[in-house]
């Protein structure tokens, strides 16, 4: 019977996986969308062979990490302010920014949702599938700051749907929410939703946050070069921002799995 070799020092990151084949020694970079034939979730075991052709053995990969894809874009700057890309490092932080806000979107308007129909035992697998191309269709092409109110005014305006049929009622509504104008900082501080006044002093910082900022100035034409200063703030900030606001309004994983699951 053939054996398998697990591939060494693996490294995963939101695009790649990077990997040792155990019977050559090379690296290969294997490219999610492109390598792996589309397998974008967490990989518990994939074989694979070797992409040298002189080589072109076989081997599994295995210790995928399970992160969100804002978390990973976070985890990426790493390596690029070792490469020195700053402004690479930039434009991942604004796309975490985004990539947090339509996942909370699909956690809170579908996910939840779907959990509540099971419960009644009325959980339309299909339904949700259609429901979430419907989302993605009605914010795909939001900018940043367009994006970040549409956020602001889920969170600060509950309830949010207790079934799939008021959540596409609500996906509906959201081009025309997402032109309202941002909540004052009082607002905010104000809202009696809030239990943990954490959450409130979170969003204000995400009103200010200057990430959207220089990721405008390095895309534009005058190509803006940033600083390692200001990189090391943008991640500071960017991670004190998201993280937090992950775990606080549960919405960290973006694994329908995660919220069927009863958990203590």
């Amino acid at each position: 019977m053939r054996q398998v070799l697990q591939g060494r020092d693996i490294k995963a990151t939101h695009e790649n996986i990077t990997v040792r084949c155990p019977s050559c020694g090379r690296e290969n970079i294997f490219n999610r969308a492109s390598n792996l034939k589309g397998v974008l979730h967490p990989i518990d075991y994939l074989e694979v062979s070797c992409l040298f052709a002189d080589c072109a053995s076989p081997f599994y990969l295995s210790g995928d990490v399970i992160n969100s894809a804002y978390e990973m874009l976070i985890y990426d700057c790493y390596e690029l302010l070792v490469r020195k890309h700053y402004s690479y490092c930039i434009l991942n932080l604004a796309q975490a920014f985004e990539a947090f806000f339509g996942q909370y979107l699909r956690v809170e308007l579908l996910y939840k949702a779907f959990v509540a129909d099971l419960r009644k035992r009325e959980g339309d697998i299909e339904k949700l599938n259609d429901l979430l191309e419907l989302l993605h269709w009605k914010i795909e092409k939001l900018p940043f700051n367009r994006m970040r109110h549409l956020f602001l005014c889920q969170v600060l305006h509950p309830p949010q749907p207790s079934s799939l049929r008021q959540a596409e009622g609500v996906i509906n509504t959201l081009p025309c929410k997402a032109k309202l104008v941002l909540p004052s900082n009082d607002e905010i501080r104000n809202a009696a939703i809030f239990t943990d006044k954490r959450v409130p002093d979170l969003l204000v910082r995400l009103i200010s946050c200057n990430v959207s900022k220089l990721r405008n100035q390095v895309v534009h034409k005058n190509a803006y070069r940033p600083t390692l200063d200001e990189v090391n703030d943008a991640l500071k900030e960017t991670r004190e921002i998201l993280f937090p606001l992950g775990q606080l309004l549960d919405v960290r994983f973006n694994d329908l799995n995660w919220y069927v699951q009863p958990r203590i």
